[in-house]
């Protein structure tokens, strides 16, 4: 486990001590008043700055002077903090030719490596060549907008590499188990940033509110598609919907996925056990796991049309193409829980396996 403590000054201080020194950097944060992202505010031209000419459906986080990006990270509480390109590369250079492990969701086309749980970034990128003193500032940058960003002084994080083998949007879920988001919830959180200037996509979806829901309806959300480009990270709270799987570019995107969990000792163990050994891709819903969150939570309008078209839907080793697969092979997938196979890893539902490998006793009702 990491511990970072920001109490008195913006240099962070970590265990790092107890390591060989290490390099690398992130930097600057942002905090968002209330807005209300609406669908017309996010399409509405005048407020949307393209920097690296994504389609229209698909909002860019380049600046938080943007209008847009504003309404997006109030709406979904999010952060938009810069990283350090010494950083960025040495974790580029440390990461492996091939990723170990598959996420189990019957896409089969995400592939993850999880880093150990007593390394933070220094340790990570031990070894890499790399200029020393910038990727110090680097890394002291990173750990302190964090930090500043969650408004608090300790915080511990783990994370994993990731790339994508050909574009399959994963359907939408949550990182964590329900009872651990309903007890520790607020004190977790999540953060993506590319590794490649290829940047990084991602969908998002927003549970609507009391109200909304009393207002009646069973109609579909419909998800909204972000862009992080290279050079920035994205935090979310740890109970966000979302889902990956989109592939431009021969890296695959390749990116780091953080966990954040800020520590206080009810917080740090639960049963002795720590909470970052227990990120859990959850694929259904909340209170009725016999129904999965993709039948309400659905893929933005138009993002169908992108696949070959924008997006990658071939593997390295495939003949490439434009043409666009099948919608049976491309749209995000249901899952089928009730038919999963048990016996082999790669082959399992997420929610009967957490993103170390072990197996995790799910109700299904």
């Amino acid at each position: 486990m990491v511990l970072v403590n920001n109490k008195h000054s913006p240099a962070v201080k970590s265990n790092r001590g107890i390591r060989s020194e290490s390099n690398e950097s992130f930097s600057s944060t942002i905090n968002v008043g209330d807005a209300n992202l609406t669908k017309k505010h996010i399409n509405d031209n005048d407020t949307i700055h393209k920097v690296h000419n994504t389609p229209d459906i698909i909002i860019e986080l380049n600046s938080t002077s943007c209008p847009n990006v504003q309404s997006l990270l109030s709406a979904y509480k999010g952060h938009l903090v810069d990283v350090g390109s010494c950083l960025l590369e040495s974790l580029r250079n440390t990461a492996p030719q091939q990723l170990a492990a598959r996420v189990g969701d019957y896409n089969e086309n995400l592939f993850y490596e999880m880093q150990d749980n007593d390394k933070d970034i220094s340790g990570i990128i031990d070894g890499v060549d790399h200029d020393d003193h910038q990727l110090q500032e680097d890394i002291d940058a990173f750990e302190s907008s964090i930090c500043s960003s969650l408004q608090h002084t300790n915080l511990t994080y783990r994370g994993s590499f990731m790339r994508t083998e050909s574009t399959i949007y994963q359907p939408a879920h949550v990182d964590y188990d329900y009872p651990i988001l309903e007890q520790y919830g607020t004190k977790l959180f999540l953060a993506f940033f590319p590794l490649t200037k290829e940047g990084a996509y991602l969908q998002l979806w927003q549970e609507p509110s009391k109200e909304e829901n009393d207002g009646g309806g069973d109609e579909p959300i419909e998800g909204t598609v972000v862009f992080i480009p290279y050079g920035k990270m994205l935090i979310m709270p740890s109970d966000t919907i979302h889902g990956g799987g989109f592939k431009r570019g021969s890296s695959g995107n390749l990116r780091f996925h953080l966990y954040i969990a800020l520590e206080e000792d009810v917080v740090r163990k639960e049963n002795n056990i720590t909470l970052l050994d227990h990120p859990m891709n959850k694929y259904t819903e909340k209170h009725d796991r016999r129904h999965e969150l993709c039948e309400r939570f659905v893929d933005a309008e138009g993002l169908e049309s992108l696949l070959g078209a924008y997006f990658d839907v071939h593997s390295e080793d495939s003949v490439a193409t434009n043409d666009f697969n099948g919608a049976s092979s491309t749209k995000s997938s249901k899952l089928d829980f009730h038919n999963a196979i048990e016996t082999d890893f790669a082959g399992r539902s997420a929610s009967h396996v957490n993103l170390f490998g072990l197996s995790e006793e799910v109700e299904v009702m």
